[in-house]
């Protein structure tokens, strides 16, 4: 079915409207099957960059740009920061650099578009208690229904803690992970992504970044939780007698099915080709294929074999941004591969039948698309009961803002929180979990023959 659709490798795509000015350390993040949000980033070139907080959105029926002009408290220009979609028509953005060696704040920023674009409301969410604090080149996703925050430069040093932030319990808070044995180096510019799909089902998987020293890496890790809430790392095997991947950095990743697609980013040497790579989680294999190279971009996917890149910097000219749009037909490149055509397959056919095979969007059951965030399939998406009904203080930088009397309060509500544990005792409480945990990864197998 997937080789009737296939098309060329790599096209270019037009868009037309308001269109961005070209940019690197931006964020797109899919917060539905038709529509993608541009966020932030540096445009400029060769040293004169300039930091935006302008955003964006693109439809991708018809591929036209729209600057949003959302209400409320936006985040201030950034790049390097995370983003990442929590449910249908909503995302958050953490952290980033301001440019000047400083770096955003440590509000986590919520965009709700639920009420449509021309009612886009930008909001801080009220969190208590310490925070992953400011950093830079690290990532966030989101593994319903927790918020997790991993690795990048706090402006002194690259760190390796994981922060988690449950949207489905408030008051807000945010936790720092204690993870018992081996975990991740340190680093900075890693990528992260969530596998639904297989024995990595439910893990955040990380893969390359860099470190301290600038050396780039090619270690890839799984985080899981266990059903008694434990948290740990899991280093990914792979095959000693096949192909080990290139070390990388300021690339991204993305899952389809059970296959984690790398693409662009830079390596310890100047100019260096930069495949294309492919792991299996399956069968611990890494896969090279020539494709676009690109580094400080960002991708997304809309269906089981189409990835969109945009932005970031093409190796012919590695200080001047692109603001064009590439799109990159998976199949093509792997149809001599039946094994991996097949795991294409699979996905494809799995999202037909109400499964999850590719977590790169919060889905709902109409809209089967991918994002730059994490999904799980669900029928609808309510909003979330307020965290308060009265007066409520909401942080706004290093102060606060009480609502006045009579106005109707800035109320914070993630969606998507219909899955209800119908068990639950805590159904009469005004904070009460609407979700029952449902990261509960399988055990990744940490042997593998031939190793």
């Amino acid at each position: 079915e997937l080789l009737k659709m296939s098309t060329n490798k790599v096209e270019k795509v037009d868009t037309f409207g308001e269109v961005p000015l070209a940019r690197f350390g931006h964020t797109i993040t899919q917060v539905s099957k038709s529509k993608v949000i541009l966020f932030g980033g540096a445009t400029g070139d060769t040293g004169k960059y300039v930091i935006t907080g302008d955003t964006y959105t693109l439809c991708m029926m018809t591929f036209k740009w729209q600057k949003l002009d959302g209400a409320g408290i936006a985040p201030s220009p950034r790049a390097a920061h995370g983003s990442c979609a929590v449910d249908s028509l909503q995302m958050v953005v953490y952290g980033g650099a301001t440019g000047g060696g400083s770096l955003a704040s440590d509000d986590l920023y919520l965009l709700d578009l639920r009420n449509g674009e021309q009612m886009a409301q930008w909001m801080i969410v009220p969190v208590i208690g310490q925070t992953p604090g400011r950093r830079y080149g690290h990532t966030i996703v989101f593994s319903k229904p927790y918020l997790l925050v991993f690795g990048g430069n706090t402006g002194t040093e690259p760190v390796n803690d994981v922060w988690c932030l449950n949207v489905d319990k408030a008051p807000f808070s945010w936790l720092k992970l204690d993870t018992p044995g081996d975990v991740p180096s340190v680093r900075v510019y890693h990528s992260a992504a969530l596998c639904s799909m297989g024995s990595a089902t439910g893990m955040m998987v990380i893969f390359g970044g860099r470190t301290g020293d600038q050396s780039a890496l090619k270690d890839t890790w799984g985080l899981r939780r266990h059903r008694d809430g434990r948290w740990d790392w899991i280093k990914a095997p792979y095959k000693q007698n096949g192909e080990e991947p290139l070390a990388r950095y300021q690339h991204s990743t993305i899952f389809i099915g059970t296959l984690m697609i790398v693409l662009g980013g830079r390596t310890n040497t100047v100019g260096e080709n930069v495949l294309m790579e492919i792991y299996e989680t399956e069968n611990s294999e890494w896969k090279k294929f020539n494709s676009i190279q690109r580094f400080r971009h960002t991708i997304w996917a809309t269906d089981y074999h189409t990835i969109y890149m945009h932005g970031g910097f093409e190796n012919e000219t590695p200080n001047i941004p692109t603001n064009s749009i590439m799109k990159l037909d998976l199949v093509a490149h792997v149809k001599n591969n039946a094994q991996l055509l097949q795991k294409l397959e699979n996905a494809f056919q799995t999202s037909f039948r109400g499964g999850t095979g590719s977590n790169q969007t919060t889905r709902t059951a109409a809209e089967a698309g991918n994002s730059n965030s994490n999904s799980n399939s669900r029928a609808s998406t309510p909003p979330m009961q307020s965290l308060a009904k009265s007066n409520m203080k909401i942080r706004m930088g290093k102060g606060e803002i009480e609502q006045k009397k009579g106005q109707a309060p800035q109320v914070v509500n993630f969606a998507g929180a219909e899955q209800r544990d119908k068990n639950s005792k805590n159904v009469e409480s005004l904070h009460q979990l609407f979700l029952n945990h449902l990261l509960r990864p399988k055990e990744w197998s940490a042997s593998v023959d031939g190793q």
